[in-house]
């Protein structure tokens, strides 16, 4: 599979992207973090690793900064890991989050960086939330 989105515990949601290659992949996409996001209810945490994707083609990025435009509503903060070795698609993806426009989203190249980023937001109730986040972000260290 290109992407996972899902929501294990609380308003965590992850997200894995190894490749969108059409527009349909990409509305496949939307509809799995849709789901996604009615678990988690409102103010989302979004924690992702797109370190497997690589550059989209032009329509295919068009149709993410519409679905991350959509899913703007849906998530408090979002925070997308990315690889260090990937310059390119790193432009491509920081460009595609600038037009979607939400300062709440950041790309990060360092998991433990992105770690604290999303820790800011989760409240001392949300144990569950962040011991699930440390456990997405050392399966990320460890890739």
């Amino acid at each position: 599979m290109d992407y996972t989105a899902e929501c294990r515990v609380g308003r965590l949601v992850e997200a894995r992207l190894n490749g969108l290659r059409s527009i349909d992949a990409v509305t496949q996409f939307w509809e799995a973090l849709r789901q996604a996001f009615t678990v988690a209810g409102p103010h989302a945490v979004i924690c992702a690793d797109w370190r497997g994707a690589h550059v989209m083609a032009p329509e295919v990025a068009a149709e993410m900064i519409s679905l991350l435009s959509k899913g703007n509503a849906h998530l408090e903060r979002s925070a997308v890991l990315l690889a260090p070795g990937h310059a390119t698609f790193s432009l491509q993806v920081e460009r595609v989050m600038r037009v979607a426009n939400n300062p709440s989203r950041r790309t990060f190249r360092d998991p433990f960086e992105m770690e604290r980023f999303l820790a800011e937001v989760l409240g001392p109730g949300e144990r569950a939330v962040r011991e699930r986040m440390r456990a997405f972000l050392h399966d990320v260290a460890r890739a």
